[in-house]
């Protein structure tokens, strides 16, 4: 399902630490607040908090980002704590962002084990360690015979094609990892993927500023932190199937409701006897179908209450006008054809062997759908509302389904 752009805001939302602390190292690099936290304790404790949330709102895939980034901090604090005219400390400098966003990438775009498990134990060990292998390495001994490596520790106008060909490989992978990513979903968790990276690369940029690196740390770990709480809103708020508002988010909305405003229940025509034909599979398909095509009206906001029941929520109380949207509405459920594969099972193992592979016949069916709408009384409460809005679809029904019932 595409997202509007008031999603698309709300993701870009987990970014703003990491671009709050761009703007003020560019312009205001001499800011006090630069200098005010004991580092890198305050980096460490930054990382605990988050990984304890994670820990306690079990999303353990997010301690695998916050393993990296705490082992990408400690290498820093180890190994380039020393001049860059130092050949290791240089050639760390220069290896470690090239080691990390490719590191990220394969985290980011394989598959991840559980995190309870000896795979994910495992990934997650490797994940933490990965950073300090490089301090292990000979980094020095192959960047010696690189002509004007030293020319590597000016100014990045001034610096050689060594420079330009790190930045160039770290944009390059940056934006396949954000291509692939997005191709895949558009979603807060994967853009704190990337803010990861991004900050590990605005530490490289401003390696020159003190304590960038802490505060790098602290952006990242900020931005999985935004993103694990818009994830736990959503598992409160949005019902997985249909990706609608489910009944929680209903509630609170009835709560504010203005004094022109109606109530419309919804629901399947017999939608059990679909299920029992066809398969829970299909049902789900049915309810998806119904959640998207809902979501893209104008006019209302849509909720699934429960089962094959859906609220739609309206700010005017115009009996002509809420007849022609419901109308639409019911028309347009009634038009879709519905595709359904009806594959059916090979009575022995050869003959499985022989239809696999090929496609199963299908069945273009329709749906419809009942709608009772209740328009606000004066200082009605919000369960008298939905009391009406059911009665009146307990009415639809009664007439013979597949249609629209207003409530006087």
């Amino acid at each position: 399902m595409s997202l509007n752009q008031n999603e698309v805001s709300l993701h870009l939302l987990v970014l703003a630490p990491l671009f709050l602390l761009a703007l003020a190292s560019w312009f205001y690099p001499e800011l006090a607040l630069f200098d005010a936290l004991p580092f890198p304790l305050t980096a460490y404790l930054v990382l605990a908090f988050v990984a304890s949330l994670a820990l306690l709102m079990r999303q353990t895939d997010w301690l695998y980002w916050l393993a990296f980034l705490t082992g990408h901090y400690w290498v820093v604090q180890a190994g380039l704590q020393q001049p860059l005219t130092q050949p290791d400390v240089a050639a760390l400098y220069f290896f470690l962002p090239l080691f990390s966003v490719t590191y990220l990438w394969l985290l980011a775009i394989l598959p991840r084990p559980p995190l309870w498990t000896k795979a994910g134990i495992l990934l997650l060990l490797i994940t933490l360690l990965a950073p300090g292998l490089l301090l292990l390495l000979p980094l020095a001994a192959w960047t010696s015979s690189w002509p004007d490596y030293h020319q590597l520790l000016l100014p990045l106008s001034q610096s050689s094609p060594l420079m330009w060909g790190q930045l160039g490989y770290i944009t390059f992978i940056s934006c396949l990892w954000l291509a692939v990513l997005s191709y895949r979903q558009f979603k807060s968790h994967t853009l704190a993927q990337f803010a990861v990276l991004l900050a590990l690369l605005l530490f490289n940029i401003g390696f020159m500023q003190p304590d960038m690196s802490g505060w790098a740390t602290i952006a990242a770990s900020t931005t999985l932190l935004l993103s694990l709480a818009m994830h736990m809103l959503q598992l409160a708020y949005i019902d997985e199937l249909t990706q609608l508002p489910q009944r929680r988010a209903l509630l609170a909305h009835l709560n504010r409701l203005g004094k022109k405003s109606a109530v419309t229940m919804l629901d399947v025509d017999h939608f059990k006897k679909f299920n029992d034909t066809y398969g829970h599979d299909v049902g789900d398909q049915v309810l998806r179908l119904l959640g998207a095509i809902l979501a893209k009206q104008p006019g209302m906001t849509a909720y699934r209450y429960g089962g094959e029941e859906f609220t739609l929520v309206f700010h005017h109380a115009n009996p002509k006008r809420l007849q022609e949207q419901l109308e639409q509405v019911r028309q347009q459920v009634a038009d879709y054809p519905l595709v359904v594969r009806q594959a059916e099972r090979p009575k022995d193992t050869q003959q499985g062997k022989q239809q696999r592979g090929q496609a199963g016949k299908t069945k273009t069916v329709q749906i419809t759908i009942s709608l009772g709408c209740a328009i606000r009384l004066k200082g009605e409460k919000p369960e008298l509302l939905l009391k009406r809005a059911d009665q009146a679809l307990y009415k639809a029904k009664k007439k013979g389904r597949n249609c629209v019932v207003i409530a006087s």
